[in-house]
């Protein structure tokens, strides 16, 4: 048979890829003083067309839902901006209509928590802190497992003065389940695990205002709010997170960000330091990355302010993996799915002020993978599932200038100069397909796969986070079946919801959804 060669010439190519990648499509925010992009994410999938969407909120007021696909509008919300990325998230369905849901953090006039119809745009339901003298700004909106029974995700939230409080709301009503008054400002809040022995998850939450005897943390009984234990802080604690069990007592523990540059690990169990680590500037977020040292913890990503590096710090021993410079300051920095095919999860991050550049990371060694010069400070990033059809995912940009963007991923995979492929040869294609699906507690994953290889398969959430990975092992090409039982990687049922299931194997990726139901 005749062959065809296709000649790439990686010469040319390499700019390409070192200096900056294709805009996929971009959209403007405009607004008569601010436009910044506080927070930008992906959802699942709100058109029916099939792939997944997003949402960005911008200072302007608005919270824009956008074709994953193109960038066309599907419906605009106007009530207030958050002022922190993680005021801003996509959940499952709220409503009852099985299309994902929005819940908004906002600050300045309006200070409420809103959750949004995705399909529509449309309140669900509205807590307003107004309830409490003048209001006060809601820093972070978080998913909390379902505590008042009605299988539906549930909402935590966390508010400066006048509330100044912790509050869980219902998912699905917006009614107050508890609330917890602190004092002063509460800026992080998220779900943790269970840390007192009754099989409900906990919460951890940072606190601080103009006083160092308001640097906290607090653990909160996630059945009704009262506190569990709470430690001092050099800073106030502007973020919460847990990344598992650390000091072996299977307890998830709980790590903290803070403003004077400490990243803390507390024990779950009684709030004893596990770790610190001072890495200077204020720690306004800690994003995760998935395990790239194999101790079976996973990284952290700090980003804030008069922060001038990009870190990879190890959440086990909190020894810092990789630092990479930066030529400003870090206003973000996210874990993106793996794009260069060793297995390994990525890096999305950004800069501003003076010096704006967006930059994709080797996760495993903080390498630049490519960069690009920007127009405004990269206030917020995430990453959307492929978009231009090359296997892997793409990603998503906000700009303080109001600029949304979906950057191609870079396709860094290619590196051949000369491919040799049959006249009409096609690379053979990877089937994955799931029965039952929708399922209620397990599922039989069938896939089939053209060639050896080391075949990873993994479940992810829509928010991108690692829920499990079922299987990292060489499989021989055919057809194989493995099991999956509806668990996280601590073995706990996870809530209902829309999942991803995907397969990787030698560079090719190819990803499913499906749908838990309860």
């Amino acid at each position: 048979m005749k062959k065809l060669t296709i000649f790439l010439m990686f010469v040319f190519l390499l700019p390409l890829f070192a200096h900056g990648q294709t805009v996929l499509w971009s959209y403007k925010a405009n607004g008569s003083l601010w436009e910044h992009i506080r927070s930008i994410k992906n959802i699942d999938d709100v058109n029916n067309d099939g792939h997944q969407d997003v949402i960005a909120v911008s200072e302007n007021d608005t919270l824009y839902c956008l074709s994953g696909t193109d960038g066309t509008s599907i419906w605009k919300f106007t009530a207030g901006t958050c002022y922190l990325e993680r005021g801003l998230i996509a959940v499952p369905d709220l409503d009852g209509d099985s299309t994902a849901d929005v819940v908004l953090a906002t600050i300045w006039g309006t200070r409420s928590v809103f959750a949004i119809s995705g399909a529509t745009g449309d309140t669900i339901w509205q807590y307003d802190t107004h309830e409490y003298g003048s209001g006060g700004w809601v820093y972070e909106v978080a998913p909390m497992s379902d505590m008042d029974g009605d299988s539906i995700t549930d909402i935590l939230a966390s508010t400066g003065a006048d509330p100044d409080r912790a509050y869980l709301f219902s998912g699905k009503t917006g009614a107050k389940i508890w609330e917890n008054n602190l004092g002063y400002a509460v800026f992080g809040i998220r779900e943790i695990g269970d840390l007192n022995g009754d099989s409900i998850p906990d919460v951890a939450i940072g606190t601080g205002d103009s006083s160092p005897s308001t640097y906290n943390i607090f653990t909160l009984d996630g059945l009704n709010g009262n506190q569990l234990w709470n430690k001092g802080l050099q800073g106030a604690g502007w973020t919460t997170i847990t990344i598992g069990d650390l000091d072996g007592d299977n307890i998830n523990d709980v790590i903290a960000g803070t403003m004077s540059g400490d990243i803390t690990a507390f024990s779950g169990h009684n709030g004893s330091t596990i770790w610190t680590k001072n890495i200077g500037g204020t720690i306004v977020d800690l994003n995760t990355l998935s395990d790239i040292n194999g101790n079976g913890a996973d990284e952290l990503l700090p980003s804030g302010t008069t922060i001038n590096n990009f870190y990879c710090i190890d959440g086990l021993t909190s020894i810092t993996l990789w630092s990479t410079p930066a030529p400003d300051q870090v206003f973000t920095s996210v874990r993106i799915p793996d794009i260069t095919g060793d297995g390994k999860d990525d890096v999305a991050c950004g800069t501003g002020y003076n010096t704006n550049v967006f930059f994709v990371l080797d996760g495993a060694t903080g390498d630049t993978i490519w960069y690009k010069n920007m127009s405004g400070p990269v206030e917020s990033c995430w990453w959307i599932e492929d978009i231009d059809g090359n296997g892997y995912p793409d990603i998503l940009v906000g700009t303080r200038d109001g600029w949304i963007y979906a950057l191609a991923d870079g396709n860094v995979s290619i590196k051949e100069k000369n491919v040799n492929l049959t006249h009409n040869e096609k690379h053979p294609p990877i089937f994955i397909t799931l029965y039952p699906n929708p399922l209620v507690r397990a599922t039989e994953i069938h896939y089939t796969i053209p060639e050896d290889g080391n075949v990873k398969l993994t479940v992810y959430d829509v928010s991108g986070q690692k829920i499990k990975t079922i299987t990292n092992t060489f499989m021989e090409k055919g057809e194989h079946t493995i099991h999956w039982y509806g668990t996280d990687f601590k073995n706990r049922i996870v809530p209902a919801g829309t999942y991803f299931c995907r397969i990787d194997i030698n560079r090719k990726i190819v990803s499913t959804k499906m749908i838990i139901l309860k």
